[in-house]
Formats: structure tokens, C-alpha cells, sequence
């Protein structure tokens, strides 16, 4: 009786393997400053991006798509805005940022956080088309990276996106800032 059960096991396995299957891997942009794994490469666009006071910036969007039906199903993104030429608006930036994401719908989880001890705001809105908005949204070197995963509430959490996300300073080493405010690198 046990091996007949191993073996609906090991068949099973081997069904619903393509269903699990993901190309996901490390996505490095060092124009950019970042690395974040995602489920294929991604596919890049530019689209305007306007500031709480109006300046008119650029936003490039890095997007990639985990097979509907998969364990991860999803959009996974990641935005970056260069404020370099609205430095003084940057301050304001990640509230801006979160306050867009919370007219997506209902709010669950609306917390500061912090990526290698950079600030961040993390928030999980529900949508109402039944999707899970979970984002992390933080400021380095004037540029406000916004981190979005849109997933179905039926699947987990896309803690291997998530948890990916590194900052990297002009030389690609990952920042990584300790207690006493100096930075480390690996």
C-alpha cells in the first residue's frame, strides 16, 4: 500500500511540475541601481511620471508575468523614477507613491519597513477584481524605486520577489547600511 501511494506521488509530481515550473531568476539593471528576481525577463517602458507638486519626470517600468495557473501567478514589477532633477520633491516621493497604490482598494497592511535598512513603506491592498497589490516602496541616491507584485488572493504571497530586492551603488555592490548609519557592502 505505501508504494502504491509513492508512486501517485511521484506521478502527480510529474503532472503538475510544468504548473509549478517558473523561469524565475536574478534580474540585474545597474543603469537602474537594482536586482530583483523575476519570473522571466522582463519587458521595459517608459511612461510619464508626475510629482505631488507637478514636475513632469520619467518613470521605467521593468515588468514580468508568472504563468496564469502556476504556484505564482501574477504580474511582477518594478518602477523606478529618477528625481535627480526634482531633488527637493524626493522627500515626499514614497508617500506619494504608497497614496496611489491605497486608491487600488481596500487596505490590509500598511506598515514602514526598511530594504537593508533603507526606509520603506510595505502595503497589501485587496482590489476589487480579486487580486493582491503587495508593494514595498523606498527612496535611495534620489531615485524612488517602487516594487509591486498583483497576484491573485488565492495564491501565496511572492515572497521570493520580495525578499530578491537589492539596492546597488554606481560600482553594482549591493547597499547594505548598518546601525550606525555607515555603509557596508557584502
Amino acid at each position: 500500500m505505501r508504494v502504491a501511494g509513492l508512486i501517485m506521488a511521484v506521478v502527480a509530481l510529474f503532472l503538475t511540475s510544468p504548473v509549478l515550473a517558473q523561469d524565475w531568476g536574478e534580474y540585474v539593471n545597474r543603469e537602474e541601481f537594482f536586482t530583483v528576481n523575476f519570473p522571466g525577463a522582463p519587458s521595459v517602458k517608459e511612461q510619464p511620471y508626475k510629482t505631488v507638486k507637478g514636475t513632469e519626470l520619467k518613470a521605467k517600468i521593468f515588468t514580468a508575468d508568472a504563468a496564469p495557473g502556476s504556484l505564482l501567478e501574477g504580474r511582477y514589477s518594478m518602477t523606478v523614477v529618477n528625481y535627480a532633477s526634482a531633488s527637493g520633491e524626493v522627500g515626499d516621493a514614497i508617500q506619494q507613491a504608497a497614496d496611489a497604490i491605497r486608491k487600488m482598494g481596500v487596505v490590509k497592511y500598511d506598515e514602514p519597513g526598511n530594504i537593508d535598512r533603507i526606509h520603506s513603506q510595505r502595503l497589501t491592498v485587496e482590489t476589487p477584481d480579486g487580486k493582491r497589490i503587495l508593494a514595498e516602496i523606498l527612496v535611495e541616491a534620489n531615485r524612488l524605486y517602487i516594487v509591486e507584485a498583483n497576484v491573485p488572493q488565492n495564491v501565496p504571497p511572492p515572497a521570493q520577489f520580495q525578499a530578491s530586492v537589492q539596492i546597488l551603488d554606481k560600482d553594482g555592490v549591493r547597499i547594505r547600511y548598518q546601525p550606525d548609519g555607515v555603509t557596508r557592502q557584502r
